[in-house]
């Protein structure tokens, strides 16, 4: 669960939560405010536990003390665990002065040292990624794209899963699957078995343990193995933040009555809350966290009002599009509500897919990009390498290719178009920028030049767009590739949305290079 960024975040539940009633100070145009009255009964209760929530972030240590600060937030979290994460570390960064990337499952927490400055705590259960720090492209990236994913060094290939699809990826060509079972639990030994359209079987097994690569450079929260027609795969993996919080983020109002004045909770999608209740001068503001694991509930900790740090707690449950709660845990001390605490959720974004509510959200330039007079040296050892792991000769094969970020990662893709040009096209190969190196990522089959970048994206690609005879076709990045076949392709009508960036601006290249 991405939470967090900002510690504190505006809460104003402070009048309607207490377990007190609350006047404010008479004048002609105030209304006296109360809130709910209590039960007599005084009852004990220990605050929630919401297992696997996600993290990824910064991790530091300093004095033997582990420190964590999330994508985008300035805030830095005290780190309690029992986990290996000290072994992990020291084995991945050899300078304890230099901070690594991680991504993690764990739990935020009221603090229970009484004598800390730090309001809440943070538990680190399972690690899923660690690697030296790079954030502003690790962040960057969206982990709520996929259900799991995994990959290899020697031989090369990577998988991803998705609902209940498996896409399957080595240097030599790109699979879908389909899942027979797509249920994977992170926290067991995994065996699923899927089959494509030609009956061919991929069998996987995961298993959380501990996974290095990159010369112990990476580390990775699960062993997978598959078993395919083209031999069997080792490698690490790690688990996607398919969360079902998601929906939870957004504003809510409890309409203002004779006895209360107006309230407004955000719920942000970084889980931060903002509650804040009346207007100045007599205006009430809590700040805390929100978390979730299930789709039918939310918890809501608040941890400070003002200067002052508190623990307040409220277990939420969902109903359409309204929250409602019945009681307030303060201190460990549950008060029930006279009348339950709704609100109704407002300015709702309805209608966004999937696919679109993930998107990473990019500025252009228009650009009009063309191949480069010179020979790409770095492409031509790529497809060298392409031809040699399809044991396929290229002779006398020629390319011309051109560069550009395709899935906003800060690292140029090569693009790749062969001389086996017809009528209904070029042959093109997309090459991933990945560690300063070229990994293959698709073969497309004719396609006609320009292409325009457009605006959409699937899985953080965006998609291309070809026109040939007036007609457009639309490449969507699949998770893992483009389609290899155009043909099967419908046209799109209108033309897709572009960002202004065109490829091989000048249409099919008229200087062509020697891949021997």
């Amino acid at each position: 669960m991405r939470f967090f960024l900002s510690l504190l975040f505006t809460a104003s539940f402070a009048l309607i939560l207490s377990a007190c009633t609350i006047t404010q100070p008479q004048t002609q145009n105030t209304t006296q405010t109360t809130t709910p009255q209590s039960t007599q009964e005084v009852v004990h209760k220990a605050f929630s536990s919401i297992l696997e929530n996600s993290f990824r972030g910064k991790l530091t240590t300093q004095n033997d003390q582990f420190y964590f600060q999330a994508c985008a937030d300035d805030q830095q979290y005290t780190i309690v665990t029992d986990t290996e994460l000290a072994t992990i570390y020291k084995k991945i960064s050899n300078n304890t002065q230099q901070p690594v990337y991680i991504e993690f499952a764990g739990e935020i927490n009221f603090t229970t040292n009484k004598r800390s400055k730090d309001l809440v705590q943070l538990r680190v259960d399972r690690i899923h990624h660690m690697a030296l720090a790079q954030s502003s492209l690790q962040c960057a990236k969206p982990l709520n794209t996929f259900r799991f994913k995994a990959k290899g060094e020697d031989p090369y290939w990577r998988i991803n899963m998705h609902d209940n699809q498996l896409f399957f990826a080595t240097k030599a060509s790109n699979q879908s699957y389909l899942l027979g079972n797509a249920n994977f639990e992170a926290t067991q030994i995994n065996h699923l078995k899927s089959s494509n359209d030609e009956g061919q079987q991929l069998a996987l097994h995961i298993q959380p343990g501990h996974c290095y690569m990159s010369d112990d450079k990476e580390y990775w929260g699960y062993i997978t193995e598959a078993e395919t027609v083209y031999g069997h795969f080792s490698g690490c993996g790690q688990p996607g933040w398919l969360e079902t919080s998601a929906s939870f983020a957004g504003y809510y109002l409890k309409a203002a009555t004779n006895q209360s004045p107006e309230v407004n909770l955000t719920l942000n999608e970084n889980h931060s809350v903002e509650y804040v209740q009346g207007n100045e001068p007599y205006q009430i503001i809590k700040t805390g966290y929100w978390k979730s694991n299930t789709p039918d509930s939310v918890v809501v900790m608040l941890t400070q009002q003002n200067d002052q740090s508190i623990q307040e707690e409220i277990i939420f449950k969902q109903s359409g599009l309204s929250i409602s709660s019945n009681a307030i845990n303060i201190s460990n001390i549950l008060t029930s509500f006279a009348t339950p605490l709704t609100f109704k959720k407002m300015n709702l974004q309805a209608g966004l897919s999937e696919e679109e509510a993930v998107q990473i959200t990019r500025q252009f330039n228009t650009q009009n990009i063309a191949p480069k007079i010179q020979i790409d040296t770095e492409v031509q050892a790529a497809l060298r390498q392409y031809f040699k792991i399809h044991r396929t000769d290229p002779k006398q094969t020629k390319f011309s290719s051109v560069r550009f970020d395709l899935n906003g990662d800060g690292q140029d893709e090569a693009i790749a178009f062969l001389d086996w040009c017809s009528s209904t096209g070029c042959e093109m190969i997309v090459f991933e920028g990945k560690n300063d190196s070229l990994v293959f990522s698709s073969r497309i089959s004719r396609v006609y030049a320009p292409i325009t970048v457009a605006k959409s994206q699937h899985f953080s690609w965006q998609s291309l767009a070809s026109k040939n005879n007036q007609q457009w076709l639309q490449l969507d990045f699949d998770g893992l590739s483009y389609p290899l076949q155009t043909h099967k392709i419908a046209n799109s009508e209108p033309k897709p949305e572009p960002t202004g960036v065109v490829l091989f601006s000048q249409g099919k290249p008229n200087k062509w290079f020697p891949i021997k």
